[in-house]
């Protein structure tokens, strides 16, 4: 099913469009939620991600330090 809906009037888009990306999406999440090996290496990769960007966010960027107090270049 397309995002395009034919009515009377004229041909108009969809007003849930994610409708049919959830359709099109739900054996990629079953398979993300089963009990596969390769679910669980799907799980574990991205929660190495996450963990990835925590350590640069708090380690290896300026972004993570607390700021400093504003008569410190006084």
């Amino acid at each position: 099913m397309s995002a395009w809906v034919a009515t009377a009037r004229s041909l108009c888009r969809d007003p849930h469009p994610v409708r049919g990306l959830k359709r099109a999406l739900a054996p990629v999440r079953a398979w993300f939620f089963s009990d596969a090996w390769s679910a669980a290496a799907a799980w574990f990769a991205l929660a190495l991600a996450l963990l990835a960007i925590l350590v640069w966010y708090f380690v290896l960027s300026p972004y993570g330090a607390p700021a400093a107090p504003a008569y410190a270049a006084y």
